[in-house]
């Protein structure tokens, strides 16, 4: 991965991992380790999550991420039901994988596919099952 992720585990790697958050909460991402995406927390609010009185035993169903800060651009988002509008756009490019092993043998190792999202900046989460953001194609140059 480009960008990295800390435990916050109890111990004493976690406790440096949510000072580190705290001091810097416009640094990092707060995810919940669920399926489902969404229900990311932050900037301040990391720090309200992790100075709860409970945030202990609750921290660990979290990770913590580096925030990605990619660099807008200017694009139409074509939404059913909706106006096309001119907006700042941020994309997510995902690459898929399949890795399977036995034992010790590994089996497959391959390339399987990309997903390309696009959403407007004013969004900070959601994705196109939440209607915030769209499927697009890279335009490869």
């Amino acid at each position: 991965t480009l960008f990295r992720s800390y435990s916050l585990d109890t111990g004493e790697e976690g406790d440096r991992t949510v000072a580190m958050a705290i001091a810097n909460p416009e640094r990092f991402v707060l995810k919940p380790q669920r399926e489902g995406g969404g229900n990311n927390i932050y900037g301040e609010e990391i720090k309200h999550v992790l100075e709860k009185p409970n945030a202990l035993t609750e921290r660990t169903s979290y990770i913590l991420m580096d925030k990605i800060r990619p660099q807008p651009i200017r694009n139409y988002l074509l939404k059913a039901g909706s106006d096309l509008r001119l907006s700042e756009c941020i994309s997510e490019l995902g690459i898929f994988g399949v890795y399977v092993r036995q034992g010790k043998n590994m089996i497959l190792n391959e390339r399987a596919g990309h997903l390309l999202r696009t959403k407007s900046t004013e969004h900070a989460d959601g994705g196109v099952a939440a209607g915030v953001a769209v499927l697009d194609n890279p335009y490869l140059i």
